[in-house]
């Protein structure tokens, strides 16, 4: 069986890392060893300094961590059949690149989407993370969801206004289904 990484997309304050509890506790009878992976932890020094300072990452800053978080998911589902890893893969490059750098794996996307004024609350309450609600706008200048008739193995999931049930039902729900693609 080919190992499968599952990753969690969007920008930042969609509940990426909640959405990751549920899976894990969900898969992890079928996967006992099944790891998380924060996608934020991976990020060199030079690139959380940026952002603790307000500046945008560009390209350039991503492309390493991108290949890090590819490797690393990569191998961790080599391991154990499946890993999940937090990831903001905001566009349809960067997602391209995590699947070329490790095509040992089958890597699915599901995006969690929320429109900015929703992420803008939810950053500005947000204590202990260095992305900051003044980051917002060029994740979302950058943002670019996957078309998911043409980019295989993606999935969206637009969390504005439902609580977090409905969300972990829809999560599931298209989990299995990215699975079964």
């Amino acid at each position: 069986m080919v190992p499968k990484v599952l990753v969690l997309a969007g920008t930042a304050g969609t509940g990426k890392s909640s959405v990751a509890a549920i899976l894990l506790k969900h898969y992890t009878e079928d996967y006992p060893e099944l790891e998380f992976l924060e996608g934020d932890l991976l990020h060199p020094e030079s690139n959380v300094l940026k952002m603790k300072e307000g500046i945008p990452l560009q390209d350039d800053d991503r492309w390493d961590w991108l290949r890090q978080v590819s490797k690393q998911s990569s191998e961790s589902a080599q391991k154990h059949g499946l890993c999940i890893v937090t990831c903001s893969s905001l566009k349809k490059k960067y997602r391209e690149l995590i699947r070329t750098t490790s095509p040992e794996a089958n890597f699915y996307f599901l995006f969690l989407y929320a429109q900015k004024a929703v992420i803008l609350q939810r950053l500005e309450s947000r204590e202990g993370h260095f992305m900051k609600a003044n980051m917002m706008q060029s994740q979302f200048r950058d943002l670019e969801l996957p078309n998911c008739a043409e980019e295989s193995h993606c999935k969206i999931v637009h969390v504005d206004g439902k609580n977090f049930d409905q969300v972990e039902k829809e999560v599931l729900k298209d989990v299995q289904e990215l699975f079964s693609s």
